[in-house]
């Protein structure tokens, strides 16, 4: 489905309006109705801990890139690069991955939401991350975009905006935990032993101005105060309060060993690495794919009887492929019915023998299979031997342009597989 240049410039302007009146919302959700863990902090205190999530940063990025979408479309009939609309689906991707299948499965997260923070969340991780998604799958397909070639330049710098927020989380945290640590949360809350309520009182420790929290609803904070995850903080803590007769009374404890904390941070870290690498390449991936579908291998530009006619042929190499399996399957559905029919009526040892020689045919079937694979695999081997062989014998100035003009005649010959037309079809 098209649209109209105006129509389209009108759903983009429209949904970006929406998208920056939720950021305003969101903003004035964090001050006044924040999550029960930041309701025992200051306002400066609720945004500090909010703006250092990554969520937080790549939502509002993904907002900017949509804002320089429609300007640059509709003031310049351009898009930006193709490096920066990969690397903010990348980083919002992360954010949705990582909060719904790890994040969300943390007691404290899981605890600290109310109906409003509810709505937000969805917003954060699931609604904006979509929009973006779909906003890449819609945009790209324009250029052929080769993995090599990224791996060399473009995921290094793809990857060091994560890298240096690592570094910035960690940093941070140190000083806030030196700051505002198990003492300082000692000093600002105590516990009302009457209520069974905590109370914090930061005038205690910034001198006026800040308030005294109390109520049903209000909590102290937690290690979000200094680390934004969980899985930053390499620390052992006790966050105590004490009553009005100096009984302690523990909020939030955390006695993991020293290992156990470095191994979720390491892993942590891991699993992130991967997720920022692997979605790169997924995503170009589909980039590519998408820049198939309309351009031939020599990359250029199909008409739409090209495109169609390439559609309907892969429609019938898959049809042919489908209708091969049924087939299979078929014929081997009617070598057991007729097996079964073969052995009615004979002795116990003639069923015996049978049978033997019908498993003793299946397992050759099998080994010749496996044979026939690794020959494959051994032609393989061989020709990378012969490859390698070769390019012993030229000079090292041509050897880059010699392997490059090789691994082009592979991603050739895997287009032609999948059905990629070679050249464009011939006019009537």
């Amino acid at each position: 489905m098209k649209f109209s240049k105006s129509t389209e410039f009108s759903i983009k302007l429209t949904v970006l309006i929406f998208l920056m009146a939720f950021l305003i919302f969101d903003f004035f959700v964090q001050l006044y109705s924040p999550k029960h863990n930041l309701t025992g902090v200051p306002y400066y205190q609720r945004l500090n801990i909010n703006y250092a999530f990554f969520t937080t940063q790549s939502n509002y990025l993904v907002v900017a890139y949509l804002f320089c979408v429609v300007f640059l479309k509709q003031s310049y009939n351009k898009k930006p690069p193709f490096g920066i609309e990969l690397a903010i689906t990348v980083y919002i991707t992360v954010t949705m991955l990582v909060f719904w299948f790890g994040l969300l499965a943390s007691r404290d997260e899981m605890s600290a939401y109310n109906a409003i923070n509810w709505i937000s969340t969805v917003m954060l991780h699931a609604i904006i991350p979509c929009l973006m998604i779909v906003q890449f799958i819609l945009s790209s397909g324009d250029y052929y975009h080769g993995m090599r070639t990224h791996a060399r330049f473009g995921m290094i710098g793809i990857s060091m905006y994560p890298l240096f927020y690592l570094i910035y989380s960690v940093i941070r945290g140190e000083f806030r935990f030196q700051e505002y640590g198990p003492s300082f949360f000692s000093k600002v809350y105590s516990y009302n032993s009457v209520t069974n309520t905590f109370i914090a009182d930061w005038n205690k420790v910034t001198g006026g101005g800040f308030g005294v929290y109390v109520g049903p609803n209000m909590q102290p904070f937690t290690s979000q105060m200094w680390y934004p995850y969980w899985f930053f903080n390499l620390h052992k803590y006790d966050l105590v309060a004490f009553d009005e007769f100096g009984n302690p009374h523990i909020w939030a404890s955390s006695q993991f060993s020293m290992g156990l904390m470095i191994f979720f941070f390491i892993s942590a870290c891991i699993i992130i690495t991967t997720l920022v690498i692997s979605l790169q390449f997924f995503y170009i991936a589909i980039n590519n794919n998408k820049f198939y579908r309309w351009h031939d291998i020599n990359e250029n530009l199909l008409t739409k009887a090209e495109h169609d006619y390439r559609m309907a042929l892969q429609r019938q190499n898959r049809y042919q492929k489908i209708q091969e399996w049924k087939n299979v399957i078929k014929l081997q559905r009617t070598e057991t019915q007729v097996f079964k029919q073969n052995l009615e009526g004979l002795s116990t040892e003639e069923k015996a023998q049978l049978i033997l020689e019908r498993k003793n045919k299946k397992i050759l079937q099998r080994k010749l299979k496996v044979a026939e694979i690794r020959n494959a695999r051994n032609k393989k081997r061989q020709t990378r031997r012969e490859i390698r062989s070769m390019l012993t014998n030229v000079k090292t100035a041509d050897r880059v342009f010699i392997k490059e003009n090789i691994r082009e005649a592979e991603r050739y010959k895997k287009l032609v597989k999948k059905g990629v037309l070679i050249s464009k079809l011939e006019p009537d």
